[in-house]
């Protein structure tokens, strides 16, 4: 009984996989419909037709010519550019693959001329430490001609917006100039900047020389306010009004003076422009650089242009903030503030000193213009006033105070001129600071 339906079992198995088999085998002999063509209208083309005269399915291939560099490349760079836009290479693109190139190539001819200077052997030889490694006056010269060549080239090829676009700084560029500089300078586009960093050190490498040539004269100065001049009407052709006074607020050698000669005065920001109102007008007319010497026709007409600007400076600020401006800023004064600073006494001490100074020096002045007395006599009297004054200091500050201060230069001189008909000329310091510029 088992076995029976178990050999009837295997039998529909069997009949089941045969009809499977025979559906395949049929199934694939049926001829593909076309590629997007619907079944029926497949089914209906092949009516009638064999299986073996079936249509060959046609396969069109088009051969695209490869892109090589060359067919952009060109002899001149106009076309080039023209090329590149013609591909639809955006224009920022295009500039920078230009001006890669022409770097690539005048960094190429600048080489050459720094190469054919002779190399420097000769370590015994005389000069300016900050001119060794620099390129001579004509190498200079030549690079920066190819500079202006260069800059001609791109102006021709993209127009001055273009240009100003090549030249604009990207974003740490202009972080290192802000950081270097340490002024924001958001009021001046950047384009310009450039431009301003290369004026101001073409100003700077002329002063220098300047200065590099020992002791300046009437000459000099001339020519050094020459300098000042066309440096400021350059300045004042690239920027506004309102933008030159801020950068020269900012850059100028007046304004870094002062922040050097007013430490411990502390302007707000309304007395700093005030005063730099009053000595931007006396630094363009008398400004003078260390070592200069100044005529004694020359010394008068500087005066009276300096009490003038004081006389502006004190109305701006009133006596007591004046009165604290020409402490801060008198070298003497530092020095006095120095010593007692160093003997651990109070800014009062300082004050009472310079008081003391004041009041000598003009005590001595009138001696000095009393010609009614004999020379001998005035000598004399001048010679009291350098004691009495010496020994008031003592009581102030000390025995050691009294002599840390008279060996100082700005002590020595106005403490031992107390006791001279004829007072020595007194060399204070004069600062000159050469600015970098605005930070392209």
């Amino acid at each position: 009984m088992n076995l029976q339906r178990l050999f009837l079992i295997s039998i529909l198995v069997n009949l089941v996989c045969l009809a499977g088999l025979f559906w395949m085998v049929a199934d694939r002999q049926q001829p593909p419909a076309q590629l997007g063509t619907p079944v029926s209208a497949a089914a209906s083309a092949t009516v009638g037709r064999a299986p073996a005269q079936a249509a060959p399915v046609e396969r069109i291939v088009r051969e695209v010519e490869t892109f090589h560099w060359s067919q952009i490349e060109a002899d001149d760079y106009q076309t080039y550019a023209e090329n590149l836009r013609r591909i639809g290479c955006p224009e920022e693109t295009i500039r920078d693959l230009v001006k890669q190139d022409l770097d690539k190539l005048y960094d190429q001819r600048k080489a050459d001329i720094l190469s054919k200077a002779p190399a420097r052997k000769e370590f015994w030889k005389s000069g300016n430490p900050s001119s060794i490694g620099k390129p001579s006056a004509s190498a200079s010269s030549q690079m920066a001609q190819l500079d202006r060549e260069k800059n001609d080239v791109l102006g021709d090829l993209f127009g001055a917006r273009g240009v100003a676009a090549i030249n604009r700084p990207g974003p740490l560029a202009r972080a290192r100039s802000e950081a270097k500089s340490g002024y924001a300078m958001d009021f001046i586009p950047e384009e310009t900047k450039a431009e301003l960093n290369t004026l101001e050190q073409e100003f700077g490498s002329e002063l220098l020389k300047k200065m590099a040539q020992g002791a300046t004269d009437a000459q000099d100065m001339a020519e050094i306010r020459g300098l000042r001049t066309e440096r400021d009407d350059r300045i004042a052709n690239m920027l506004t009004p309102d933008q030159k006074k801020e950068y020269d607020l900012r850059k100028s050698p007046t304004a870094a003076n002062m922040r050097l000669q007013m430490d411990g005065f502390d302007p707000s920001e309304d007395e700093f422009r005030e005063i730099f109102a009053a000595r931007k007008d006396f630094d363009d007319q008398h400004g003078v650089v260390p070592g200069s010497s100044v005529s004694a026709g020359d010394m008068e007409g500087r005066q009276f242009a300096e009490q003038e600007m004081n006389n502006q400076i004190r109305t701006s600020l009133g006596d007591d903030r004046y009165q604290d401006y020409l402490r801060q800023t008198d070298y003497d004064y530092k020095s006095i503030s120095k010593i007692t600073e160093r003997q651990g006494l109070g800014e009062n001490i300082s004050a009472q000193v310079y008081e003391m100074k004041g009041g000598a020096e003009e005590l001595a002045r009138e001696i000095r213009m009393n010609t009614g007395l004999p020379i001998e006599e005035r000598q004399m009297q001048l010679g009291q006033i350098r004691t009495e004054t010496s020994r008031s200091i003592e009581s102030l500050i000390g025995g050691q105070g009294a002599v840390a201060l008279q060996g100082q230069a700005g002590g020595r001189n106005w403490l031992n001129n107390l006791g001279r008909v004829n007072p020595l000329p007194i060399v204070k310091p004069t600062f000159q600071v050469i600015t970098s510029g605005a930070g392209p």
